[in-house]
């Protein structure tokens, strides 16, 4: 049976420092992190996008483009998990019982979210859903970027342009940014830093 081609929103929600976090800690310790943060950021997420699946240590999540109003709304969303995310991990960390490396290093993660306008099949096996398609691929090679290394950011968005031009949305507020992939080329990217953006919002709400 022929499958449709579909337009939409995909998104990937992928937790920072988690390699070096699992390689440092007691990994029952570190499931026991994990876990909760990755179902926090899939409940928010849900607010918007239907979850397809688990990658370890990220979120992968779609929404089609007629159920998305603006570029604010997307935003709204992404602050809203950054900080329930950010807020959760803190409150693990200052509520921790026990003295194991896992609880010690939980300030060490952060989140970051990638964000693609573009076209994909649904595919349904045995009761589960995978999206395929070129911009399935591109989502998750921008995974692989250079906006640490070029900003020392560990927790941030990152925009391609052609999601941003889908939803009319200004760049001024953007750092821009050209990643290049094999098979894929050059793909302009917009980047916003998603920890100042939380540290402002807690700021403005201490003074209210």
């Amino acid at each position: 049976m022929e499958r449709k081609t579909q337009n939409g929103y995909l998104l990937l929600a992928d937790i920072s420092g988690y390699t070096s976090f699992i390689a440092r800690t007691e990994i029952e310790h570190a499931e026991n992190v994990i876990s909760p943060l990755l179902e926090t950021i899939i409940g928010k997420l849900g607010d918007m996008f239907t979850f397809v699946k688990l990658e370890g240590d990220a979120v992968f999540a779609y929404v089609p483009e007629d159920q998305v109003s603006n570029c604010s709304a997307m935003l709204e969303l992404i602050d809203n998990t950054y900080l329930i995310f950010r807020d959760s991990a803190t409150d693990m960390h200052e509520h921790a019982t026990c003295p194991c490396k896992a609880c010690k290093a939980i300030p060490s993660l952060d989140l970051k979210f990638f964000v693609h306008h573009g076209e994909y099949v649904i595919q349904k096996v045995a009761g589960t859903i995978d999206l395929l398609g070129n911009d399935v691929t591109l989502i998750h090679r921008l995974a692989k970027n250079h906006v640490t290394e070029s900003t020392g950011w560990n927790g941030y968005v990152l925009f391609t342009g052609q999601c941003l031009a889908r939803m009319q949305e200004d760049k001024k507020s953007f750092i821009q940014q050209t990643e290049t992939y094999e098979h894929l080329g050059d793909v302009e990217t917009y980047v916003m830093n998603m920890r100042a953006r939380y540290d402002e919002k807690k700021n403005r709400h201490l003074y209210l």
